[in-house]
């Protein structure tokens, strides 16, 4: 009977999550969010090309606009994001570095050629941008947030280095709105390997960054992974961190418009395409970040 009542119980959650995901991998990703879009080339050491998320107005140090140019991004596929180009680099090294902006959920040798894909894509509409808003009020209270973009990235199912059948799931995962903005960490099934993982993030001359707990030990990988177990919001395989620089933010024809500290460390007032060639020298930093 006890068998039968569990059974029911399973079958119903899956039901219930087929609805919500129309696809059943989706159904046991644990933290992970959606895990789809366009796939990188399976090229070991690779990175996908270019990605030009949105444009952004530089604020030079008298606070005028001076250039409008895309922001770059570039998946790795040795477990990290980078923003000035690609990066081969397959060995791990510790944080803090303090010679690059760097997003790192796991970096170690992986190697996409055999099995896994590693996937990006972005939002800015529908129920991925729901999940960010539920997700960032719950962990950050008292914002009110409403997340108006982001960005997936996720190694899944990836082996390491050579080809070697074993499958790991990570994701980096942008989120931004308004004047805030947010990287979550996420860690799905992390099999076992004797190579050393850095985990967390790092900025140039290191004024800020991050090293989860576990790297760089044997607690970063197998069924016991920290990365997975562990977490800094409650929730086991999740890891959030905000990344703006608090609430005041920057106009642009008489409207407040939002600014994060990105990892990059330039203050950015996010504008439209459409706006980008009228904007030089009409938007403003109304407060200086510290």
């Amino acid at each position: 009977m006890a068998g039968q009542i569990m059974f029911f119980v399973l079958l119903l959650g899956m039901t219930v999550c087929l609805n919500l995901f129309h696809d059943l991998p989706n159904c046991f990703l644990g933290p992970l969010y959606p895990t789809s879009g366009t796939a990188s080339s399976p090229v070991d050491d690779g990175s996908s090309p270019q990605i030009t998320l949105i444009y952004v107005c530089k604020i030079n140090i008298n606070n005028s606009c001076t250039t409008c140019e895309p922001y770059k991004y570039f998946v790795n596929h040795n477990g990290h994001l980078t923003f000035t180009g690609p990066l081969s680099e397959y060995r791990s090294q510790r944080f803090p570095q303090g010679i690059r902006d760097i997003i790192a959920p796991f970096w170690t040798d992986l190697d996409n050629r055999g099995n896994g894909k590693i996937y990006y894509n972005q939002y800015t509409s529908g129920t991925v941008l729901q999940q960010a808003t539920r997700d960032i009020n719950q962990y950050f209270p008292g914002l009110n947030f409403n997340a108006n973009w982001v960005f997936v990235a996720t190694w899944f199912e990836v082996a390491y280095y050579p080809t070697s059948g074993t499958r790991t799931t990570v994701q980096a995962v942008l989120i931004s709105g308004g004047q805030y903005s947010f990287v979550l960490m996420n860690y799905g099934i992390i099999a076992s390997t004797t190579l050393s993982i850095q985990a967390g993030y790092d900025t140039i001359g290191s004024t800020h960054y991050y090293v989860l707990p576990g790297s760089f030990t044997s607690a970063a990988s197998g069924s016991n992974s920290n990365f997975r177990l562990g977490s800094n919001v409650n929730e086991p395989g999740r890891w959030a961190f905000r990344t703006d620089h608090g609430s005041t933010g920057c106009t642009f024809n008489g409207k407040t418009a939002g600014y994060r500290r990105q990892l990059l460390l330039l203050l950015l007032c996010y504008i439209s395409l459409q706006s980008c060639a009228t904007v030089k020298g009409k938007a403003r930093i109304l407060t200086t970040m510290h």
